[in-house]
C-alpha cells in the first residue's frame, strides 16, 4: 500500500484534508498558479476550519469580510454581521497555490481510473499505479472520476448559469454584498487591497453575450448592479460558469469518498461553497480513521443533512429574486431585524440549526404585517 489516503484533486478541499491526515497523497491533475470560477467569499466557520488545519489567513494577507448584504434597487440594505471570526476574501489564484504547497500536492498527475479492491483501492495514473487504503474524490464539477462510478445524477429542472470577474477598486467596505435584480443577481466579494470579485448570476437568457461578447455583456450587467465599478478595470478574464445546481447520486461507498464540488454543487449566490467542502474535508478527517465502511455511512448521512440545509437556504435567497414586491418587503423586514439574516448566515454555514430561527426572525423574513 502506498498510502493510507489518496486524495484527487489539489484545490483547497483536497489540499485541506492533505494537510489534516498524515501520510496522506494529493494528486493534481493540473499545475499552480490556477485560476478558476468561484465565489472567493470564505465564511468564519471555513476559516475555522483552516485554523484548525494551521493556515492563518490573516497572517497570510487576505482581507477580512466582516458583513453580508443583500440589496436591490429601491429597497432597504439588509445586513448580518459576521460576528466573531471575520470571514477572508480568498482570491484562488494566490489560495490554492498557499495549500497546495503546504499540504505537498503532487502536481501534474492525472488520475485516470479507480478500481475497488476487499483491502484497499487501486489508483491509476498517468504515471503508474498506486494502492491506497481509501480515495477521496475532490477533482471538482463534472470530474470524470464521478461519471466512472456512476454517482452522477441527470439534472432537471431550471438551470442557471454564471458569468465571473476580477475588478481593480478603490477597496470595499469588507463586505459580501448580493444585489438582486428583476432577472439576475450579482454576488461581491472582497478578495484583495484593490480589488474585487463579482459574479453575475441567473438564467442562460439573461446573461447570453450578445455584440462584443462575454466581457460587453458582462460589463452591461455590472453597470446595472453596480454602477459605482462600471468603469473599473477588468483584471483578467470573465469566466463563464454552470450549469447548476449538480447534484450526485451518491458520495460514498465502501473506500471511496466524494468531496468537494465533486460532491455535488448548489447554486452559488449564498457563497457558502468553499466553506461547504471544507467542513466535508474536516469530517472525513475525522470519519477515516474509524472502519471504513462505518465511516462511507456515517459520511453519507452527515452529506445529506448539510445538502438538505444548504438547498433550502439557496431556495430562500432565489426566491428573493425576480420577484421585486416580494423583494422588498423581504429586506424591509430583515434590515429592521439584522438578527433574522445573521443567524440565517449561521444556519447557511452549518454553525446553528434551523431551531436558531424564532418566529420573530421567520417574520421579519416574510415581512409578515407590513404593506
Amino acid at each position: 500500500m502506498d498510502a493510507p489516503l489518496v486524495v484527487v484533486g489539489g484545490g483547497p478541499v483536497g489540499s485541506t484534508l492533505g494537510l489534516m491526515v498524515p501520510g496522506s497523497l494529493v494528486l493534481e491533475a493540473g499545475s499552480f498558479p490556477r485560476d478558476k470560477p468561484c465565489g472567493e467569499g470564505l465564511l468564519p466557520a471555513g476559516v475555522e476550519v483552516l485554523g484548525g488545519a494551521g493556515v492563518d489567513l490573516e497572517a497570510a494577507g487576505y482581507p477580512a469580510i466582516r458583513g453580508i448584504q443583500y440589496r436591490a434597487p429601491g429597497a432597504p440594505v439588509a445586513r448580518a454581521t459576521l460576528s466573531g471570526t471575520p470571514g477572508r476574501g480568498v482570491r484562488r489564484l494566490r489560495f490554492d497555490s498557499l495549500l497546495a504547497a503546504r499540504a505537498g500536492v503532487r502536481s501534474g498527475c492525472r488520475v485516470l481510473g479507480l478500481r475497488q479492491l476487499p483491502s484497499g483501492v487501486e489508483v491509476r495514473t498517468q504515471e503508474g499505479v498506486v494502492g491506497a487504503g481509501a480515495v477521496v474524490v475532490a477533482a471538482g464539477i463534472g470530474s470524470p472520476l464521478v461519471r466512472q462510478l456512476g454517482w452522477e445524477r441527470a439534472r432537471g429542472g431550471a438551470q442557471r448559469f454564471g458569468l465571473v470577474g476580477h475588478l481593480e477598486t478603490d477597496g470595499g467596505d469588507g463586505d459580501i454584498v448580493v444585489t438582486l435584480l428583476p432577472s439576475f443577481e450579482t454576488y461581491l466579494a472582497p478578495v484583495g487591497a484593490r480589488e474585487v470579485l463579482v459574479a453575475v448570476l441567473g438564467p442562460r437568457g439573461a446573461l447570453r453575450s450578445g455584440p462584443g461578447g462575454r466581457e460587453a455583456r458582462y460589463r452591461s450587467l455590472l453597470a446595472a448592479a453596480h454602477p459605482e465599478l462600471a468603469g473599473a478595470r477588468i483584471t483578467g478574464p470573465i469566466w463563464g460558469a454552470g450549469p447548476f445546481p449538480r447534484p450526485v447520486a451518491q458520495v460514498s461507498s465502501g473506500r471511496i469518498f466524494l468531496a468537494g464540488d465533486a460532491a455535488g454543487f448548489l447554486d452559488p449566490l449564498t457563497g457558502d461553497g468553499i466553506t461547504a467542502g471544507l467542513q466535508q474535508a474536516e469530517f472525513l478527517a475525522h470519519a477515516l480513521g474509524d472502519d471504513l465502511p462505518s465511516a462511507a455511512a456515517r459520511y453519507r448521512r452527515w452529506h445529506r443533512a448539510q445538502w438538505r440545509r444548504r438547498r433550502l437556504v439557496g431556495y430562500l435567497a432565489r426566491q428573493l429574486s425576480g420577484h421585486p414586491s416580494l423583494t422588498h418587503r423581504a429586506l424591509g423586514g430583515l434590515a429592521a431585524r439584522p438578527l433574522a439574516l445573521e443567524r440565517l448566515i449561521m444556519v447557511s454555514q452549518g454553525t446553528s440549526g434551523w431551531g436558531a430561527l424564532g418566529a420573530a426572525d421567520w417574520a421579519a423574513l416574510l415581512n409578515w404585517g407590513r404593506r
